[in-house]
């Protein structure tokens, strides 16, 4: 072997000895304390996990409803408490498995960092806490009690095993009169069960931290999720809204349809009329009193059956105005009086408790069908008064139809007159013509008032059988609000 690899294998058998002779720190002494690296790995992970509690927190809401943003900023405020004091400890717990010393300083940064979250544990997040029960129900902070709680309790027993280690690691330094203990010092009066149950203790630190980051990040989740469906919510009132306007402007239709239908009236009576008032072969000079009558009635069938006309279809068009106003204040009705479902099951969902997420899936599609089902109760009410409609247009051709009572055998009647000018043309048989055209106006009256009647009282049914659907709408919410406490409170029922 030449001198030079003789030089190097002395050199690396220094360096061995060298690193055997040092002993590791461990727990402020010089000395590899058994499961100190078990125990700063895990503090390691569990400082990881820590600092995942409070990740994507500052979820934004579009909704503006204030109660999201209150509660948020609670969960929020908790997280970052609790995070911060935590890190404080397990990164305590990782400093002080890989420290030499002192001995007291050592283990005074783990007793301060635990110290100062056994504070916050027990009063540091009374005032969130208590915010979050006052708004919502006692769920979140009963489950973050739990949680916190059993994190806090085994800290206070991992406190106590390094109490007990800290005396034991303060009676081997004095028995080997130096902070570097012989391995033999240490396991006599450092034994291995209690360095274990320090490692054990510190795992299951690890392990329920979390269910504290589930339940901030599942509530904060929640929130997200109310945020949507209350969007979602205003769409489906925006839709039912629409569906409404869209069955009042089909009304709206059929009744300007009916209004130009109205000209069938002239078309049943014109034929009629010019056949039996076409006098060209008739004396009527001869019998002028009965000319007389035939000057009337031929005003009553031209001039004032054009009246008629027109103001039966002045009548519709009031009729066709009027309609949209029926859904006047729909939309502050909404707003006043058709959320508290839901705002209850806002609620029930944010407030995250037992049976939140089965609720929420329950009435979500539930809450927004009473929408739809008001919006389908005023296509019923605008149904009823469009087959009204067609049922008061058969009743007006049907009364046309009877004036040509008055008219079809003038002519004949007229003819038959003029050939006894004497017996005919007399104040009696004037006054009979006479009766008959009054009779015809009166009937063109009627069905004046018929119309006018009945479009005021169409408008006043639509009207109030709308109102009556915002009602029912107001009774279905109102019933379901209690369905929904029960479901918070007992989850599913049979």
């Amino acid at each position: 072997m030449s001198t030079s690899s003789v030089a190097l294998v002395l050199v690396l058998c220094t360096i061995q000895h060298l690193v055997v002779a040092i002993p590791r720190p461990d727990f402020g002494v010089y000395a590899p304390v058994y499961g100190s690296g078990d125990v700063s790995a895990n503090a390691k992970e569990s400082g990881t996990l820590i600092a995942k509690v409070n990740v994507s927190l500052d979820v934004q809401f579009v909704s503006g409803y204030p109660l999201l943003e209150l509660v948020k900023t609670q969960l929020i405020a908790i997280a970052d408490n609790f995070t911060q004091s935590a890190l404080a400890v397990s990164n305590s717990i990782d400093t002080l498995a890989l420290s030499n010393g002192t001995l007291d300083s050592a283990f005074d940064q783990f007793n301060n960092a635990s110290g100062e979250f056994f504070y916050l544990i027990t009063q540091g997040l009374t005032d969130y806490l208590n915010e979050l029960d006052t708004k919502l129900d006692k769920s979140i902070s009963t489950m973050l009690d739990d949680g916190l709680q059993e994190v806090n309790s085994e800290l206070i027993r991992l406190a106590v095993l390094l109490d007990s280690l800290k005396a034991k690691l303060k009676l081997a330094i004095k028995a080997a009169a130096s902070n570097e203990i012989p391995k033999a010092v240490l396991r006599q009066y450092v034994p291995t069960n209690l360095t274990n149950q320090i490692s054990k203790s510190v795992i299951t630190l690890k392990a329920g931290i979390p269910l504290v980051t589930y339940i901030i990040a599942n509530s904060i989740e929640n929130l997200k999720t109310a945020d949507d469906y209350i969007i979602a919510s205003g769409t489906a009132a925006s839709e039912t809204f629409d569906d409404v306007s869209k069955g009042l402007e089909n009304l709206e239709t059929e009744v300007q349809q009916y209004s130009d239908d109205t000209s069938e009236i002239t078309a049943i009576i014109d034929p009629v009329y010019k056949a039996n008032f076409n006098f060209s072969g008739v004396n009527l000079s001869s019998i002028p009193l009965i000319q007389n009558q035939m000057n009337e009635y031929t005003e009553t069938y031209t001039t004032d059956l054009n009246s008629t006309i027109a103001d039966i279809k002045q009548y519709y068009e009031t009729y066709k105005q009027a309609i949209p106003l029926v859904s006047d204040g729909l939309s502050a009705f909404y707003s006043t009086n058709a959320c508290g479902h839901l705002v209850r099951l806002v609620k029930v969902l944010i407030s995250n408790g037992p049976y939140a997420d089965y609720c929420y899936n329950k009435y979500r599609p539930r809450s927004f069908a009473l929408f739809d089902q008001q919006s389908r109760e005023v296509s019923r009410c605008v149904d009823q008064e469009i087959t009204r409609l067609l049922k008061l247009q058969q009743v007006l051709l049907a009364m046309a139809k009877t004036l040509l009572f008055d008219i079809e055998d003038v002519l004949a009647q007229v003819t038959l007159c003029s050939r006894s000018p004497l017996v005919c043309n007399t104040n009696e048989v004037e006054n009979l013509f006479n009766n008959v055209n009054k009779a015809a106006r009166r009937h063109q009256n009627t069905m004046r008032n018929i119309v006018k009647y009945e479009t005021v009282a169409g408008l006043n049914r639509l009207s109030a059988c709308f109102s009556t659907s915002k009602f029912m709408l107001v009774i279905a919410i109102d019933n379901m609000i209690p369905e929904m406490d029960q479901c918070a409170n007992k989850g599913p029922y049979v």
